[in-house]
Order: C-alpha cells, then structure tokens, then sequence
C-alpha cells in the first residue's frame, strides 16, 4: 500500500479572507516519491515539486467532503458534477489553480488517480500523470488527511483565528467519529450519495432498518449501486428482491475448503482462491461446465436454467440466507453467459472468508473490494489465463477470441478484460483517469 503527506512551507500573504492569508504556504503532496504537485510555473519559469497557494480551502474541502471521500464509491455510469464536488481535488478551488487529483474510496482503500493540467491560460501547469492509480489503506489516508487538517488548525491558533469555520466543521466530523450511531448515520448518508444530514430523515432511517436482516458489509455494497441507479434511497427495492422468490442452492463447499491469502489486492486474492478451488476439484485448466458450477453452489440446475428474472433492470443481484447452509439465489442477468458469471461471483463471495455468512451476499456493478474481488475470482475461475493463452496461442484477434469466448462459455468481454488485465493487449490512448473529465 502506498502513502499519501502532505506537507507545508508556511508563506506571508498579503491578500485574501484572514484564514487563507494566515496558512499561505508552498504545499506539496506525494504518493509515496511520487510528487502530485509537481509543476510548471510560467510567471517564474520554474519547475518544482511544491506549489504556492493557501493550505485553508485544502483542509476545509477534505473536512466538508470527509464522509463522502472516505464511503462514496465511484458509480458504474459517469460520475455527475455532485461526485465529482467531492471526490476531485481541484473543487477545493478559491481561486487556487490544483492538481487534477482523484480519490476513490473502494470500501479497504482509497485509489489516488492522477493527470496532467496543462489548461493554456493557466499561470501553473501541472506534470505529474500516474500511469495506474496508487493504493492507499483507508485508516492511513485518513490519518493523512488528519495530520494535514490538525497542522493547519495549528497555524491559524498560532496567528490568533482559532474560531474559524474549518476549526467548527473538524469539530463537528471529530464528534461523528467518537459516536458509533452518527459514523454509521453518515457512513450510509455518504454510501447513498448525500453530504451529512442531507438525507431524508425517513429516508434514512428507513435504510437503516434494512442493516439488520442484510447486514452492514451486504448494505455497504448494496445501497451506492441502488443510489447510483436513481431509486429511492429508502433502498425499498431491497424488499422487493427479497419477496421474489429465487433459486434454492445448498453450497457443498465452505471458506475453509480452502486456504486464502491474508493480503493482497483483490484480483491478487481471487485469483490465488480460484486457483485453490480448481486444484482442489482435480480440474486445474479445463473448462468448467454449468453442472460442475451449479453442483458446488448445490442447485438444481434445471432450477437455474427455469429462473426468470424479475421484470425490470436490477442493480443488484443477490444471494439470502435461508437457513444455516442454504441461501436463496436472485440472479440478474438474463443471457446465459452473464448468468453463469454471475453464479461464479456468487460462488467466489460464498467463499470468502470475510464474508458474513448469516448475511446477505451482494453482486453490483460498483468498483469495491468486494466486486473486483468477485469480477476476478469468476474470470480466473471459469477462464483461467493460462488456458486461455494456450487456447488462443498468440492470436488475439476478434475471430480468436470469439472462439474461445464459446470454448470456455464466458462473454468475449470476459476474455477481453482478461487479456487486458494481465498485460496481453492494452487500452489506446491515454487512461490515466478513470473517467472523462474536460480538459
């Protein structure tokens, strides 16, 4: 995991609000060495890691985004100008030109996206572009940003402005924090896409209620993919997936059947787990058929192959606890090929060892630990890469990997994000940033 400082070089001001001339400063931010700040300033003519501004509208973005920064994941769709508020460096703004710098919180870690700002009419250019996003640990961002807010609380006490609005906002998250109920109020508040006690109350609460019977890892994964598609966030359609009735499976298998990594990314954890699995099933590399797959989640799969989908577009699919050993399938996906990618995910989830299993299991479209670590078990498990490079031996062109999308009976998406993921063809262009931004 890498780091995240931020540090200051405190500067005399002349102009600006008391609280911005107070904490005038020569900033800069590093992911680990790497320099976030770095740039080019045209008025000087020089090049530096560090850049002239005010740490104050810095702090006050990070203290007033706190909740949202740290719980809001990005959506599946492109983000709306509200995300994009709080989870994009430069909305610090006051006048102050930023780096074009994107936190992403994924549920474990917050991933740092970087790129360069090179606008023309701009007196400060910024350089620094991450080739892939840099991991953070959640708690040591958070401790980052701490240390970053208390040192420029510090300042303003030592230049006698310690009544100012970032000393009553920190204030306000720091007694959140302390309380268990309000950090799970706002936690959810930020999961559904809302700024603190912005929410409907009734809204709230009625989401709230939903934590008992789903569980608080499932309604952390289910309530942004429901908020992100534009329901209620009351999140109603939680009750409605629960009335639909679903296919009836008994697992064969247990988290212990196998042994799991402790650390890792998520795709480094679901690749080793689904290796484990096939190992274990004496069936390291060849296909694996839709009755092996429904066997091990022990459904019927004349059952599997008889389930309608419910009308309407889900967000979610789920998978409910009936008793101790059985759950209560509700899959989403009506091809054959994302169905049976979606029992694989389910089956990964299933295997977890995080995973509450008196809880519901929940697949999204969302980026989180939980959904990349699903997306990658169910590709490495149903196409493992070894394979598929044998299979396509060289040729990765669009008839190649049609045939061996219906070899190994995943979408060719599935194959194609495989090559991609593990570096046999790449993305053209740049994608340094994980979503359009203006120029």
């Amino acid at each position: 995991m890498a780091e995240l400082r931020i540090s200051t070089k405190w500067m005399a001001a002349t102009s600006g609000e008391p609280e911005v001339r107070a904490t005038a400063a020569l900033l800069d931010m590093y992911v680990d060495t790497i320099s976030l700040t770095r740039n080019q300033d045209l008025w000087a003519e020089t090049v530096r890691d560090n850049v002239f501004v005010s740490a104050y509208p810095l702090a006050m973005w990070f203290a007033s985004s706190w909740w949202r920064l740290n719980h809001e994941p990005l959506p599946p769709q492109q983000p709306g100008h509200d995300w994009r508020m709080v989870h994009e460096l430069g909305a610090a703004n006051h006048g102050f030109v930023w780096p074009r710098v994107v936190f992403i919180p994924d549920g474990e870690a917050i991933h740092v996206w970087a790129g360069a700002s090179m606008t023309p009419d701009q007196s400060v250019q910024y350089l620094q572009t991450l080739d892939v996003p840099r991991t953070i640990a959640l708690p040591g961002f958070q401790q980052s940003l701490e240390r970053f807010i208390h040192s420029v609380l510090a300042r303003l006490d030592a230049k006698g402005l310690a009544g100012s609005n970032l000393a009553h906002l920190w204030a306000l998250v720091q007694e959140d924090l302390a309380d268990p109920d309000a950090a799970r109020r706002r936690k959810l508040e930020a999961e559904l896409g809302f700024d603190p006690e912005e929410c409907p109350e009734q809204a709230l609460n009625a989401a709230l209620q939903w934590a008992s019977q789903v569980g608080d890892a499932a309604l952390s994964e289910l309530a942004p993919a429901i908020a992100a598609s534009g329901a209620s966030p009351d999140l109603a359609l939680i009750g409605q997936l629960a009335s639909a009735g679903g296919i009836v499976g008994t697992p064969e298998i247990s988290p212990d059947s196998i042994v799991h990594l402790e650390h890792g990314a998520p795709w480094e954890r679901a690749i080793h787990d689904a290796r484990m699995l096939r190992h274990q099933l004496g069936n390291v590399s060849g296909p694996v058929c839709n009755s092996s797959l429904h066997d091990l989640l022990g459904m019927s799969s004349e059952a599997a192959a008889n389930w309608s989908v419910p009308v309407g577009r889900s967000p979610v699919a789920v998978a409910i606890p009936v008793n101790d050993r059985q759950l209560q399938f509700v899959p989403r996906k009506r091809n054959p090929a994302g169905r049976r990618f979606e029992l694989a995910r389910f089956l990964g989830e299933y295997l977890s060892p995080s995973t509450q299993k008196a809880h519901w299991l929940a697949s999204t479209d969302l980026s989180t630990f939980r959904q990349k670590y699903q997306r990658a078990f169910a590709a490495e498990f149903l196409c493992p890469i070894d394979s598929l490079t044998s299979f396509l031996g060289g040729d990765f062109s669009s008839y190649a990997i049609e045939e061996a999308a219906a070899e190994f009976d995943v979408s060719e998406k599935t194959i194609e994000s495989l090559l991609l993921n593990n570096g046999y063809v790449h993305h053209h262009g740049a994608d340094s940033l994980p979503y359009r931004m203006a120029a």
